[in-house]
This record gives structure tokens, sequence and C-alpha cells, in this order.
């Protein structure tokens, strides 16, 4: 998968851009605050369509603009080139077409255009809360998947709707026979995405350790486990007695403890759960083992690799691990945002990023 131009109106910090991209390494190179970040923002939207630094969507609009936002994203995918058009009026309303055909879910963006991203921030993957990790899973699995999005989309509103009549209907002696109705429901749900996450870690895994023994020269393996409160071949029933046995507890909390919602992914690097002990150097490097694993798992899931963001990551890494980033990225269509960019890679293209103008060097 290649994107081979973007145009950008009103988007961000560019009011008025287009230019085209090459194959194979893609240097941004400017000072803080050009618009490089606002580059790579437009291309992930245009995948998942959200924003990848929680931007609402009425605020993806250059502020000076007197209407609304557009993104035009020209990519190549296989043997067919497609364009992915979204406008966002001064509502913070958006319109969507791929190939001037109009879409009426975001559902059917999903796998239009494939993107890893991975910032500094993403080091929140290992070090903060259980759900930066399920994000992760989520994000790459909707995209893969459409299926799995359509059922997590309808998972999150059961969910919605049991914590609602817990907390109205707390008092009321049917609210255990409400709930059991939405109980059965969700539990379908959560299913199909255990077993969707767990098929993504298990094939996540080998991946990783590979590419994390690369990065660490050989002195650590990277072990990754799906974890879950559900370890029973009846998935379905298993779920219900849970939900059976903490009705009381949710009934007194209002709101609901068990569920898809709450799992994790243990991580551990060098016999250590790098989530909890391990060192920001430890940190990092399994951050950056993760999303590279899920670029390869991209590959062999679609046959194709995704497009790698990466924003602003060089300066987190040393030499040794920069060094073994960029042997990994052969054939991947990469986009890296630096403020300078003095590596020793011979097939790259570089443009100059400066007052909100992009120049091929």
């Amino acid at each position: 998968m290649l994107v081979k131009k973007v145009y950008l109106e009103n988007f961000l910090s560019y009011e008025s851009l287009f230019v085209e991209f090459e194959e194979g390494l893609n240097i941004l190179i400017g000072n803080n605050a050009e618009g490089k970040t606002n580059l790579l923002e437009s291309i992930y939207y245009s995948s998942v369509g959200k924003s990848a630094k929680g931007l609402r969507d009425k605020e993806l609009i250059n502020w000076k603009a007197d209407k609304g936002a557009r993104i035009r994203l020209f990519v190549e995918k296989g043997f067919s080139s497609h364009i992915v058009d979204i406008s966002i009026d001064k509502q913070g309303k958006k319109r969507i077409t791929i190939d001037n055909l109009p879409i009426s879910k975001i559902g059917e963006l999903m796998g239009a255009v494939n993107v890893v991203y991975f910032s500094p921030e993403e080091i929140r993957l290992i070090k903060e809360s259980p759900a930066d990790r399920r994000r992760f899973m989520d994000i790459s699995l909707c995209q893969q998947n459409k299926v799995y999005f359509y059922t997590l989309v309808k998972y999150n509103k059961l969910l919605a709707q049991r914590n609602k009549l817990l907390k109205d209907y707390n008092n009321s002696p049917s609210l255990k026979e409400m709930s059991e109705l939405i109980t059965d429901k969700m539990c379908e749900c959560q299913e199909y995405i255990i077993m969707r996450r767990k098929e993504f870690i298990s094939k996540l895994t080998p991946i990783a350790n590979k590419r994390h023994g690369i990065i660490t020269s050989g002195k650590e393996t990277l072990e990754i486990e799906y974890e879950t409160e559900e370890h029973s071949e009846d998935v379905q029933g298993s779920l219900k007695k849970l939900y059976e046995i903490n009705f009381e507890k949710d009934k007194r909390l209002q709101y609901t403890t068990v569920g898809v919602h709450r799992d994790d992914i243990k991580i551990v690097a060098g016999g250590i759960d790098v989530r909890k002990y391990g060192s920001q150097g430890q940190q990092r490097t399994a951050a950056l083992s993760l999303k590279l694993a899920e670029v390869f798992a991209f590959k062999e899931i679609s046959g194709e690799y995704p497009i790698l963001l990466m924003d602003d990551v060089l300066s987190e890494l040393d030499e040794k691990r920069r060094k073994a980033l960029f042997s990994e990225l052969d054939g991947i269509q990469t986009f890296v945002t630096c403020t300078d960019f003095n590596e020793n890679v011979k097939q790259k293209s570089v443009y100059h990023i400066h007052d909100r103008t992009v120049t091929k060097k």
C-alpha cells in the first residue's frame, strides 16, 4: 500500500497543500510547529476516521478558515488506485467518499488505507493503563477486519446501556432481569472479540520477539500474552457466570466490572514485566518492537504492508536502535518526521517543511 498524493484544504495548520510522495522512506524535516505532525495526522485520519491526537473533528479545521476542512488521499493498493476524500464542515460533521462513492458508516472506511502510527507518546502503550493496550489491539484489528469493528461498536453500545441501567434503575426489582437481557447480547459480542484478540496476539508474539531480538542484539526476549477473565472453552457460558457472580458488585458501583473492556496485554522483556518494572529504555524498545510487529502482522494477514507513520521517534532512540529500525523498513512506505536527519540511509526521499509548505529536496 502506498500514499501517492495528499491534498489538504484548511486542515489544521495547512490552508492549502498538495504534495506527492515516493515509495520507501519519506523524511519530513522541519522545525517544531511547522506542520510535520499535522501532515501525518491527515494520513492517519484518512485511515480510521479519527484523530491520532484525540482531537474532535471540528478541531481539525484551520482556525483562520471561513469554511470547513478537506483531505484527499490518493493511494495505491495492490494493482488498483483509490481516492479517499473527507470533508469536515464548520459544525464538525464529516462526509467521506471512496472513489467518489459516499459511505454512510465509518466501518466502510476501515481497510481503505491501512496505517501503523508510532510517536513518543506511544510508549504509554507499555507503561500506562490497560486501555492503551486495548486501543493498540482494537485499532489494528478494526483496520484488518470490518466484522471486528462492527462487533466492537455493538459491544460498546451495549456496555453503555447496561451501565445506564445500573445507574438509573438501581433500586428497581426488575434490574437483574433487565440487565440479563443486555448481558446475553454482550456475551455474544465478547466471544468474537476475545477470539480475534487472542489470534492477533498469537500471531504478533513471534514477530515481536524477532524484532525485539534484532533491536537488542539478541540480549532480550519479548513475550506477549492476552489477559482476560475468561478462560473456558464455553466463552459465553463462562462470561454469563462472571456477570452473575459480580451482579451485586456492579449494582453497588453502578457500572460493569466484568468484560473485554477490562482486558489487557502482558508484556515481558528479559523476564521482567515491563509494564510495571521496565526501565524507560526497555519500555521504548518494547513499544517499538510491538509497532514493527504490527506492520509485519498486517503483511501476513492482508498480503500488503501498511503505511508506517513515525512522528519524532528518532530523537527517542539511540544510534544502535535507529540503525536496527531502518534495517527493518525495506519495502514499507514509511513517513518519518524529524528536525534533522543524519542517518546513513541510501534510499530515501527528503521533504522540507517550512511555513506550511512542503518542498522536496
